[in-house]
């Protein structure tokens, strides 16, 4: 059994270790969650309805945005959308309600109102995002939401000790040093780099959205009157807040030492954070020689199923070293190889005593 360990522990570090940073993994490997956006109505929806949430409905299919659309007559709900339509009061019907992604298990909507173009357009698109999403595309570690409390003297603060943090880290931090193995190779053209930005929320109608994602990520956020520091990166997903006292050097060199530090290659819900919800075909902002990074390129690494947790390195693999490999059921194949091929050595070993 102890050689079984042994040969299985070996095996797994020369082959699965990654030294790829985690904000670059998170990058061009994890597909953002989808939303969950229903659609109440009553009846046969009006023409332009239908329109509006079928332009929707193209956007997710061509995921050129992380959501899915569902629509429910509420004189058929059963008990869970019952549940759901209720938290709504008396809603002007149609109406939207969006909701977190399953996995994260948050039940309470992020936002709701009735469905109209600039509602819509609202829900999905807004400035600070789509600024938030051309510099993670080009490449930046991460992108720090600051969600302003209204208070100016506590958020001109905070934004100045973010910002001086970040420029000190970016001359103190160090990017892994890259391998010829394949689990090291980039793939876009972004360049490999650290840095880091600031973005200032201001609690405006325009962000509304947005403010409702960040705040309804915990419990008691929305009863917090501080400001707020969300470190966002990969495809949008954020990690959760530093809020007023903690809004420390400390804890800003924390996440960021964590964003830049290789990657251990587990699955993704096995990594702190939520993504938010965004605009961006993400496979065409990320490209490799012009040529755009395709579904099928990463497809394969988005878990099915529940994760198998294996021992793997994070950083460079040594054959002495013990290890954590993860994996999922889809690449299952790989491990009972592995298995079957130690306990071919084994015996062979046995046989030879």
């Amino acid at each position: 059994m102890v050689a079984l360990v042994v040969v299985l522990g070996f095996a797994a570090a020369a082959v699965q270790a990654c030294n790829v940073p985690v904000f670059r993994f998170a990058l061009e490997r994890w597909r953002p969650d989808p939303y969950r956006v229903t659609l109440f109505h009553r009846g046969p929806l009006a023409d332009t309805e239908r329109e509006l949430i079928g332009s929707v409905e193209d956007q997710s299919e061509k995921s050129s945005i992380n959501l899915n659309v569902r629509t429910i007559d509420v004189d058929q709900l059963d008990e869970a959308d019952q549940e759901l339509f209720s938290l709504l009061g008396k809603p002007q019907l149609p109406s939207l309600v969006v909701q977190y992604p399953v996995h994260l298990r948050i039940a309470a909507p992020v936002w709701f109102g009735p469905i109209g173009k600039e509602s819509l357009a609202r829900l999905t698109d807004s400035p600070i995002r789509n600024t938030l999403v051309r510099r993670l595309a080009d490449g930046q570690t991460a992108v720090w939401l600051l969600l302003e409390s209204g208070q100016a003297d506590k958020d001109e603060a905070a934004a100045m000790l973010v910002l001086e943090q970040l420029k000190k880290l970016e001359q103190k931090l160090k990017l892994p040093e890259l391998t010829e193995s394949p689990e090291d190779k980039l793939l876009s053209a972004a360049p490999l780099q650290i840095a880091f930005s600031l973005l200032r929320v201001p609690r405006s109608d325009a962000e509304q959205p947005l403010i409702q994602m960040l705040l309804h990520s915990e419990s008691d956020l929305a009863e917090r009157s501080d400001p707020m520091v969300f470190p966002v990166f990969g495809r949008g997903r954020a990690l959760l807040p530093l809020i007023g006292a903690g809004v420390t050097a400390e804890n800003i060199h924390d996440s960021a030492a964590f964003l830049v530090g290789a990657c251990s290659c587990e699955v993704k819900e096995q990594n702190p954070g939520f993504d938010l919800l965004l605009a961006a075909d993400w496979d065409v902002l990320l490209t490799q020689d012009g040529v755009p990074l395709l579904a099928t390129a990463t497809r394969g690494l988005v878990p099915h199923g529940d994760a198998e947790l294996i021992p793997i390195p994070s950083g460079s693999a040594k054959p002495d070293e013990s290890v954590t490999v993860v994996t999922v059921h889809s690449n299952g194949w790989f491990v009972v190889s592995l298995v079957v091929g130690s306990l071919l050595v084994i015996v062979g070993l046995l046989v030879r005593r």
